[in-house]
């Protein structure tokens, strides 16, 4: 088998370096200013062309991260930027936008791009589709078993790359809002505020519902593969990826060295190796979706920060310790002097903590001793405890990359050869055939000295040059043989032997740094963006706009019978059949469509199949799976947003994929949607005038999570079919849970979006395609929201008194949602040079 690439998380030179000294093959990093780790420090082009230079001389390959959606204005300024950066020679980078992948292999057509997992491609149809970009890699969707992986990995001939460690979202990624719609800052722009680690109350049937501890309904446990790498690696994967780029350096020494371990050895690793993962950084360990569908053990529900190992329950509080029954097989170790121990009581909401000052292992017991200034009387027995820091662990593991002693080193062979008379000549190979050979700018004397050294022995050439050419201690070599081919008789000053090493090993970094040049060229990406804006058409004024409707409830398509439009979408729940909804549409008069779904995994085509089978009037295409499979079926298509396009490159590529229309990002504020409407044609674009935003797009289910025991379907009685279920957040305001066909769970913002404020300006800009989204409302409120949109769009009301009239039928009131924010978030840290910013 071949062994997959171990890839690690770099956000500090710090991290670079713990990643490669602890065995890393490869590391990504945030491109300065365009990454989806918005917190990481952003580095200057100088720092960037230093680290891929440190990490290629090791033999450690350097991805840099730019997956993120770009909007139009900053794709124009970005083919500069990137001939820039292009040039520094990274191996590859990982890429979000469809528009920016396209830039990228324009200006470097032999540059390697690796589709990120921001791009949901859950099936080797996705994977396929998108390796018409030029993608050399795929990351995979994280919600993906061992057999679905597989399937996928048989059936592409793309680089497949895994996440095996690190933070787990709840959310599908690249499909997620909640950030964007709860805190104004996009989890697609880098600038994620886990609003999914944050605590919910849970109301069904319009009843809080207290009967469950799933007060952080939504924050997953972290996910540590090490129990499935030999199935990964026997499956194939080409890269098996940790996340992290805003953890410590000591965090990526630890999962580095543990898993590089393990795929050495292939054997399950000591309770000395699995230490640090838990005490370092762990919300839980859990294997994540790669056993399947288990939304019990995904969820703990209690918390959703770093707790650490689990000790145990407190059993017995004494006088100056509190002993804690562990669990069975004990803790991975034992505690140590200083380490952070956190006693939790979730149902109470009570957590408290302190340095332990001694410890005593007895009979599956700890008796844990602490300083007299924590109050151990505010323990009490059946508490949690946990190991969440350990200053002597964090110690240990600085010394694997701080300490030079032990800096991973590349093997060299030294041959030194020369006559009296002539340049010495030093030559010197690695284990990968690099040869380099240098000479001294003088000739070789012959000894004129037959004085004795200090320690009363005749000063030796040989001895001299061992020395001097093994001192290889501040390089990334380690001397594995020293052949000196020189007269014993010889005479060469220390300092010629010391600048022949100096150029020996630059020479060897220069030769290990070579790799064919890319030749980018900004001017190819300017013609490339010129000629996307050659689609724009004229625009006609005269043309009628086209509403059509999206129904999730079957008995909401009789609401539409007699209105002024043109379609209706239908996106049903699991088990709702077609057949009829669709005929009853066509009864109405309206062109029928059918929605797709969200996302595409092995195993689904026969929701395709469905439509494949009842040929609706269109379909709603909304991932690049569908896409793939319904392209040439003979049904017109139309995109949504869930593709993501933001951007002219990204539009113009879709389109010409099959697509009649298509859907903005909901990343897109008014300012950059009309920038990217003056380089497109906006004929082709269709706009939502009515929603509820989705938040989270889940595999995970809440409904069986909080309200049932059940691990998967059909465990959880269907339960999301009985009830209405609400969500409150942190600000008191309420969403809608719904599932999908597949179990997904969609978590709908409480206030629909309106952009009707915009519809004379989009009108005027050529756009003519609208939506009005239902989610569950009555048939009769449905009516009436419609009927208020249709009069706006035809001009039989005014847009302000559309407005007023259409908020009056929310629940919790009408939204603008982002459209209109116009406000960027910036992070407070170090900013980087703007000499080397796009913008």
């Amino acid at each position: 088998m071949k062994r997959p690439e171990l890839l690690l998380p770099v956000g500090t030179r710090d991290m670079l370096e713990a990643a490669i000294q602890n065995g890393a093959d490869a590391v990504y990093y945030g491109v300065p200013h365009w990454n989806a780790r918005g917190r990481t420090e952003d580095f200057s082009f100088e720092d960037v062309e230093e680290m891929i230079r440190y990490a290629r001389v090791r033999g450690v390959r350097t991805f840099l991260a730019m997956n993120i959606l770009v909007f139009e204005r900053e794709i124009r300024d970005l083919p500069e930027f990137l001939e820039k950066l292009i040039a520094l020679k990274p191996d590859a980078f990982i890429i979000q936008d469809i528009g920016l992948a396209r830039l990228i292999k324009a200006i470097a057509p032999d540059q390697e791009i690796h589709a990120s997992t921001q791009m949901t491609l859950a099936s080797a149809e996705a994977v396929n589709f998108a390796s018409q970009l030029g993608f050399n890699r795929a990351v995979l969707a994280r919600e993906l078993s061992l057999k679905q992986i597989a399937s996928i990995k048989e059936a592409t001939p793309l680089e497949l790359e895994v996440f095996v460690h690190g933070a787990l979202c709840v959310s599908y990624s690249g499909q997620c809002l909640t950030s964007e719609n709860f805190g104004g800052r996009s989890a697609n722009r880098g600038q994620c505020a886990q609003s999914c680690r944050l605590p919910y109350r849970i109301f069904v049937d319009g009843k809080e519902y207290r009967d469950t501890n799933a007060q952080y309904l939504f924050s997953p446990h972290d996910l540590c593969a090490l129990p499935r790498l030999n199935d990964l690696e026997e499956i194939g994967i080409d890269s098996l990826k940790v996340e992290g780029r805003l953890k410590s350096p000591e965090y990526v020494a630890a999962v580095a060295k543990a898993y590089k371990k393990s795929l050495d050895t292939h054997d399950k690793l000591p309770a000395t190796d699995m230490e640090p993962l838990e005490v370092l950084f762990s919300r839980g360990l859990s294997t994540g979706w790669l056993d399947g569908v288990d939304h019990q053990a995904l969820v703990d529900g209690t918390f959703s920060n770093h707790h650490g190992e689990y000790l145990g329950e407190v059993s017995r509080i004494e006088r100056d310790s509190i002993t804690v029954s562990t669990p069975d097989g004990g803790v991975t170790a034992l505690p140590r002097q200083g380490d952070g121990i956190l006693f939790e009581n979730p149902k109470n909401g009570l957590s408290l903590g302190s340095r332990l000052y001694g410890v005593i292992e007895r009979n599956g017991k700890l008796m844990l001793q602490f300083g007299r200034n924590f109050e151990l009387r505010k323990v009490a027995p059946g508490m949690k405890a946990y190991r969440n820091d350990s200053p002597a662990l964090e110690k240990e593991l600085q010394h694997t990359f701080a300490d030079r002693e032990k800096s991973r080193r590349i093997p060299v062979d030294i041959v030194l050869s020369g006559k009296i008379g002539e340049p010495l000549r030093l030559t010197m190979f690695d284990d990968a055939d690099h040869k380099i050979s240098v000479e001294s700018d003088i000739a070789v004397e012959a000894s004129r000295d037959t004085a004795e050294s200090a320690n009363g022995k005749k000063r030796d050439f040989r001895e001299l040059a061992e020395k001097e050419l093994s001192a290889l201690g501040s390089t990334a070599y380690a001397p594995h043989s020293l052949d000196i081919r020189v007269p014993a008789n010889a005479f060469v000053p220390g300092k010629v032997l010391r600048g022949l090493r100096q150029k020996a090993t630059a020479a060897m970094d220069d030769s290990r740094m070579s790799m064919a040049a890319s030749a980018p060229d900004a001017a190819r990406g300017r013609a490339l963006l010129a000629h996307a804006s050659t689609h724009k058409q004229a625009q006609n004024a005269h043309t009628p706009a086209t509403i059509s409707v999206l129904v999730r409830r079957p008995n909401q398509i009789e609401a539409l019978r007699g209105l002024d439009i043109d379609s209706a979408i239908m996106d049903f729940d699991w088990g709702v059949k077609y057949d009829e909804p669709l005929e009853q549409i066509r009864e109405l008069g309206l062109k029928a469509g059918m929605a797709t779904l969200r996302i595409h995994k092995p195993g689904e085509n026969h929701y395709l199949k469905n439509i494949l089978r009842l040929a609706p009037d269109f379909a709603l295409v909304r991932s690049l799976g569908a896409l793939a499979i319904l392209r040439g079926s003979g049904i017109p298509l139309h995109g949504d947003y869930s593709l993501n396009a933001a951007n002219s490159l990204s539009y113009e590529w879709l389109l010409d994929q099959g697509l009649q229309t298509l859907h903005p990002s909901w990343d897109l504020n008014s300012t950059q949607l009309f920038d990217l409407l003056g380089n497109i044609d906006a004929g082709r674009l269709e706009l939502a005038l009515h929603q509820y935003m989705p938040a989270f797009h889940s595999e995970y289910c809440a409904f069986a999570r909080a309200l049932t025991d059940g691990r998967r379907f059909p465990e959880c009685g269907k339960i999301c079919t009985q009830h209405k279920v609400e969500i409150l957040d942190h600000k008191g305001e309420k969403h809608f849970l719904q599932s999908d066909a597949e179990c997904r769970n969609t978590l709908f913002v409480g206030k629909p979006q309106s952009a009707l404020k915009l519809f004379p300006r989009l009108t005027a800009a050529g756009v003519n395609h609208f939506r009005i989204e239902l989610l569950d409302e009555s048939p009769e409120i449905a009516r009436r929201k419609i009927q208020t949109y249709v009069a706006a769009i035809r001009g039989n009301i005014s847009i302000d008194a559309a407005i007023a009239q259409a908020g009056v039928e929310e629940k919790y009131g009408l939204s603008e949602g982002q459209l209109f924010n116009e406000s960027v978030w910036v992070d407070r840290k170090k900013a980087t040079d703007p000499k080397n910013k796009p913008v």
